[in-house]
């Protein structure tokens, strides 16, 4: 199965090229970390790509990459895995991983689905950034709708028995949506607090409590209870920010952040 780029153009450069110059330009110039899961942004790259490149070039990415993001549309199973096949990307196509895929869909909580991908951006506008660090990598894309607590533990339970040390889990998510830049940085602030201290339950309880618009709270959780079950003890914020710091409006920003949850 083909899956074309969506977003291509809008989101994020449609030229090798282009798509190049801005990952050059962005780069850390850090030698690559060992680690078990980034938490990367997926706005358009003028707002947030800055960040994602930069924690991404961060880690050393893996041939297997399990990329696990929120579910936009609506549309699909709630936990949506998309089919082997190939992704659309600047720099060639990038191939799913038929294995991991039916490792994960064999269990209950997964499953095999392409409706949920077709136009989702969550995933779309990080591939290129891990296709440029690894050509070689192997994707399984993974969509996630609202989940129980048990569920989201139950999915970081699952990652933990299929994931092997050449695998990297990369969450999707931008952190506070449309409030004003003061607002914005005391949810995330407190949001990323849980998450830095691997603490998903208090990550559950402050996005509701605080009703933080973080759109990839339930990924994250799932990823932190498989980074624990993994022996992490170690986690790093590579940098926060906001779309106001590019758009000037610091009235109704998005929040963005990435994370390295080291091995």
């Amino acid at each position: 199965m083909f899956r074309k780029a969506a977003v291509k153009g809008l989101f994020y450069p449609s030229s090798a090229e282009e798509a190049e110059k801005f990952i050059s330009e962005n780069t850390a110039g850090a030698p690559p970390c060992e680690a078990l899961a980034v938490m990367l942004p997926h706005a358009g790259w003028i707002y947030s790509g800055s960040t994602a490149v930069k924690t991404a070039s961060r880690v050393r990415i893996p041939d297997r990459v399990i990329l696990m993001g929120p579910n936009h549309t609506g549309l699909g199973a709630r936990v949506s895995i998309y089919p082997e096949g190939i992704w659309e990307t600047p720099f060639g196509d990038v191939k799913t991983d038929g294995d991991m895929i039916k490792k994960l869909t064999s269990s209950h909580i997964c499953s095999e689905d392409a409706m949920a991908h077709i136009n989702e951006h969550s995933l779309e506008v990080i591939v290129p950034i891990l296709k440029h660090f690894n050509p070689d990598i192997r994707i399984t894309p993974v969509t996630v709708m609202g989940l129980s607590s048990e569920t989201c533990r139950a999915m970081g339970e699952l990652l933990a028995q299929v994931c092997d040390d050449n695998t990297l889990v990369v969450i999707s998510s931008d952190m506070n949506h449309f409030e004003n830049a003061s607002v914005t940085d005391r949810k995330d602030n407190a949001a990323l607090q849980a998450v830095l201290a691997l603490d998903e339950k208090e990550l559950a309880r402050t996005v509701s409590g605080m009703n933080i618009s973080m759109c990839g709270a339930v990924p994250a959780a799932a990823a932190i209870t498989y980074c624990k079950l993994k022996g992490c003890t170690e986690t790093e914020l590579v940098e926060h920010t906001h779309s106001g710091y590019v758009s000037g409006d610091y009235d109704r920003v998005v929040g963005y952040a990435g994370v390295i949850f080291h091995k």
